[in-house]
């Protein structure tokens, strides 16, 4: 763990810019005629998969999007923003689409966010996910408000052992605060930002997306498991999936 967190206060505003960026591969070839599904309510269904993340939809739907994503990415927040009513309305509804977020964390402000957001497991996970990137701005606004000297010592291997790490950076983000008018208690939050096998998951998640489908850059699309090239954007995203279900 301590090989991926060595990112001091001052670095952290470098990474908050460091997301999006080009895809290589030709994901999301077209399935030919595609037909809905409405015999329940695919929104109410929402997993955890086998790779970490946190899937809606009908897990047979023919086309299977996973987005890459970072708590810290502007890009990310604003795919959120533009995606979540019509990518649930004329897609996941429909069965036509289950949509799965998998974290890829970049920092330590990134973490702590990510592990609220996981905090209470699947079926809260999409609102929390979603209010925590429509709080974005505020969250780098009060970090960067914060005692700088006190956030580069949360970086330290020690602090990282003892646990105080994530609890820090939550703090001074007031993401605690946040959370907690959404269901997850302050003990439950601590607790949450402190759980060394929920850290260690987050980071293995990294691994692989970074090992398995070079990932290198914020939000990525696995689409039918194939990196997609050319999406980056809710518009860019919601015209390839125009393409595959005529």
């Amino acid at each position: 763990m301590k090989h991926l967190w060595k990112v001091s206060a001052i670095a952290l505003a470098a990474t908050l810019a460091a997301c999006g960026g080009e895809t290589s591969a030709n994901g999301g070839a077209a399935t030919g005629s595609v037909e809905a599904d409405t015999s329940r309510n695919w929104v109410e269904v929402v997993t955890k998969t086998e790779e970490g993340g946190f899937q809606m939809g009908n897990p047979d739907a023919p086309i299977k999007i996973v987005e890459f994503a970072s708590m810290t990415c502007g890009h990310c927040a604003t795919f959120a923003e533009e995606s979540f009513d019509p990518l649930v309305e004329n897609y996941i509804s429909q069965g036509l689409v289950s949509f799965e977020v998998r974290n890829f964390v970049r920092d330590p402000l990134d973490l702590s966010a990510a592990l609220l957001s996981r905090c209470r497991g699947a079926e809260p996970f999409f609102p929390l996910n979603e209010r925590l990137f429509a709080n974005q701005e505020t969250m780098f606004e009060t970090i960067q408000g914060a005692d700088q000297a006190q956030l580069q010592a949360l970086a330290t291997p020690e602090a990282l052992q003892s646990g105080r790490t994530f609890v820090g950076f939550a703090e001074a983000a007031g993401l605690i605060d946040l959370v907690g008018s959404l269901g997850v208690s302050d003990q439950q939050a601590r607790q949450c930002l402190a759980d060394t096998a929920a850290i260690q998951e987050l980071e293995e998640m990294r691994n692989r997306a970074l090992n398995q489908h070079n990932i290198t850059g914020t939000p990525s699309f696995l689409i039918n498991g194939e990196l997609a090239s050319g999406v980056s954007s809710w518009a860019q995203l919601d015209a390839r999936l125009q393409e595959m279900v005529q």
